[in-house]
């Protein structure tokens, strides 16, 4: 750069004490060229500042099945719904319809536009089944509550919350062809754990509060059409732990996923039609997974040996 006129672009003969071109003196050239230098470098090193910090850590997806990034997530996105209390309008309402459904069943009063309020928010979630089904009834509102609030704000703000589902259809429709066994047990575990599930939150098995398992194959569809979110997190952080450390791919959580909307769908026919079967199913699936998933895994020792 020191042999090239910075104002002129001439280039400077060895020895030369001005510029050809534009008679400007070589010091005050070179100063001139060293500065502009250090500005580029500058330029250059801020540049590449602005590129790394364009996208922060906490913005970034969390690296799958660690504890951190979930745990984060989570606390994350629960602060951020109390700091605006519109947000949890939805979970207000939804709360009131539960106590008036409740408070109307202990007068007797259970007439069919009830039992249609009841259906559609789940508000009999853990009246029956003991200490276990009051349990899984408060998860099954949770996940109604969460649900209701990421449906309910996207529409008034005129946003279209379902519009993820088609393509996780398309995804569940194309997981469920599988072609090893080692893909069958991801499945087939999904498919039972969710089984499992639904007992827990609809632990009566009734048609009732099946509105918990629909809305749980509503959730399993939109998070296939994602590669990210707790869901994704949660299923990397199981897998890890059961494995003792060992990394599922995105199919195998996809296909996972796939099994557990499998399962809700199954659970919720099976209400209708032989309600306790579902629960012998779900155990009976998972013991095929856990045969599958160690009879691949020996077939791959076998054939690596």
């Amino acid at each position: 750069m020191g042999k090239i006129c910075n104002d002129c672009g001439v280039t400077l003969e060895e020895g030369a004490s001005s510029c050809p071109g534009c008679e400007t003196k070589v010091p005050d050239n070179a100063d001139r060229l060293e500065n502009t230098a250090i500005k580029q470098e500058k330029i250059e090193t801020s540049s590449e500042g602005a590129s790394t910090n364009q996208a922060p850590a906490d913005t970034l997806p969390p690296a799958p099945g660690k504890k951190g990034p979930l745990l984060g997530t989570y606390l994350r996105q629960s602060l951020d719904i109390l700091k605006n209390p519109r947000q949890m309008l939805p979970t207000i309402i939804l709360g009131l319809v539960w106590l008036a459904i409740a408070l109307l069943g202990s007068l007797g009063i259970n007439p069919l536009p009830v039992r249609i309020l009841s259906f559609l928010t789940y508000a009999q979630g853990g009246m029956f089944g003991g200490l276990i089904g009051a349990v899984g009834g408060i998860v099954g509102k949770v996940i109604v509550a969460a649900f209701l609030n990421a449906t309910l704000l996207p529409l008034l703000q005129k946003k279209r919350p379902f519009s993820e589902i088609g393509g996780g259809f398309k995804k569940f429709a194309g997981m469920l062809a599988v072609k090893s066994i080692g893909s069958a047990a991801s499945l087939l575990g999904g498919t039972g754990a969710s089984l499992l599930l639904y007992t827990f939150m609809n632990s009566n098995h009734s048609l009732e509060n099946s509105m918990v398992g629909i809305i749980a194959f509503v959730i399993m569809l939109q998070n296939l059409n994602r590669q990210n979110g707790l869901l994704w997190e949660l299923l990397f952080s199981i897998v890890r732990a059961i494995t003792k450390g060992k990394t599922p791919s995105s199919t195998e959580i996809g296909r996972c996923i796939s099994g557990m909307a499998l399962g809700f769908g199954l659970a919720i026919a099976l209400s209708a039609i032989k309600p306790r079967l579902g629960t012998l199913l779900g155990i009976l699936l998972l013991i095929t997974a856990f045969i599958s998933s160690v009879l691949s895994r020996n077939k791959k020792e076998v054939e690596i040996a």
